[in-house]
């Protein structure tokens, strides 16, 4: 059984919960869904577990059946498949009631993720301190920093990170380690 995060607003940690079952994509309803589910869909996935769920299609309707509805997991199954469900495709619910998940991004040790891990570095070892570097003069007079040129230590050294294929959720991930509650967006022609 295999599993999917997908959507609007999605990233590789969140997003609709989606299910293959019979060759076809399906989604999960979100009645009696909670932690404990969420964390046996996100170990599935690779990940060390889960923060947070969001009910009411949160990360937009799916399409196709719903395969799943009134899951109950104890939180220590393997698999979704292994915890109580009405059955496969026995469900009183509409897209409306599609369930997302928000894993914790750090993976399992020794899991390999089929995308690149943003929290590994070269030879996967792993980035853990973050900063923002000041580049201008009213971010310096900033105290803390909001903003700034990110940079990561590794090796003893801190080193700038490269933009290609930056998006809003690494921002959200870098904000969140440096303890802010969000991203905002930044006009980065000043950083070029």
């Amino acid at each position: 059984m295999k599993l999917r995060l997908v959507g609007p607003g999605s990233g590789p940690e969140e997003g609709r919960l989606e299910v293959l079952h019979q060759g076809q994509w399906g989604t999960v309803c979100d009645d009696d869904f909670a932690l404990q589910e969420a964390t046996v869909a996100c170990r599935q996935l690779g990940f060390e577990g889960a923060l947070t769920w969001a009910h009411s299609a949160k990360y937009g309707s799916g399409e196709g059946p719903i395969w799943l509805d009134n899951v109950h997991c104890v939180g220590t199954e393997s698999s979704l498949d292994q915890c109580g469900s009405n059955g496969w495709g026995v469900s009183d619910c509409t897209h409306s009631e599609d369930v997302g998940v928000v894993c914790n991004p750090q993976h399992h040790r020794g899991y390999v993720s089929e995308r690149v891990s943003n929290a590994l570095g070269p030879q996967d070892r792993r980035l853990e301190e973050v900063r923002l570097k000041p580049i201008l003069a009213s971010a310096k007079r900033q105290s803390p920093v909001t903003e700034g040129a990110v940079e990561v230590k590794y090796e003893g050294h801190w080193r700038q990170v490269c933009d290609q294929g930056w998006t809003r959720n690494n921002s959200r991930v870098v904000c969140g380690m440096l303890g802010f509650p969000s991203e905002a967006p930044v006009d980065s022609h000043h950083y070029r």
